[in-house]
């Protein structure tokens, strides 16, 4: 074995203390990782009901209150994609009301 002068011995041990804790991974409890899950869920669900909202304000004007409460209930993150991918073909509210209802129904 090999004896390093003072100054590398030091500089290598920092080096190894630096790349140690470059490498160390956080510590995420099961709980914690469950509540980020939930958190981002809740977040892709709200986006969802924004986009469809949003859409139908855009292509037929006010939305009425019942109808943003109903699509605010909705749950299921499939069924806010199909909604969704509906919303934009759909031919007005009351077209759209009928395509709520039948997917609420399932």
């Amino acid at each position: 074995m090999m004896t390093l002068p003072k100054q590398l011995e030091q500089q290598l041990r920092t080096e190894l203390v630096e790349y140690r804790e470059e490498r160390q991974m956080p510590f995420i409890s099961p709980m914690e990782e469950l509540i980020q899950e939930e958190a981002m869920e809740r977040g892709i669900l709200q986006t969802q009901r924004e986009y469809i909202l949003d859409l139908l304000q855009v292509r037929f004007g006010e939305v009425p209150q019942s109808l943003v409460e109903a699509v605010n209930r909705l749950e299921d993150i499939s069924t806010l994609k199909q909604l969704l991918r509906q919303t934009i073909s759909v031919g007005s509210i009351a077209e759209f009301e009928q395509l709520l209802d039948s997917s609420t129904d399932r």
